[in-house]
């Protein structure tokens, strides 16, 4: 999950998979393990054994695709790949 305070909104916000099952008690705060950047920076485990099945919900944050557009982007042009779109 990118980020607990989105995926804990409620909808139009937040997925409504997810807000159905915390209006239901099924799902709350202290379900959610960690954060996507809390297992790419090590701040949390992520797996500890195959067993174990991880549910990830991609609920999207702009800053975040932003940041990694600005990087392909980057990196095309210091590559000299890719064209211009005009639009």
């Amino acid at each position: 999950m990118e980020t607990r305070q989105i995926a804990l909104t409620p909808f139009p916000v937040g997925p409504p998979d997810l807000t159905r099952l915390i209006a239901a008690g099924r799902l709350g705060a202290e379900d959610i393990h960690a954060e996507l950047g809390e297992l790419a920076d090590g701040s949390r485990p992520g797996r500890t054994s195959t067993e174990q099945l991880p549910p990830y919900r991609s609920v999207g944050v702009a800053v975040q695709d932003a940041a990694a557009v600005s990087l392909v982007l980057d990196a095309a042009r210091r590559e000299g790949v890719g064209r211009a779109v005009e639009l």
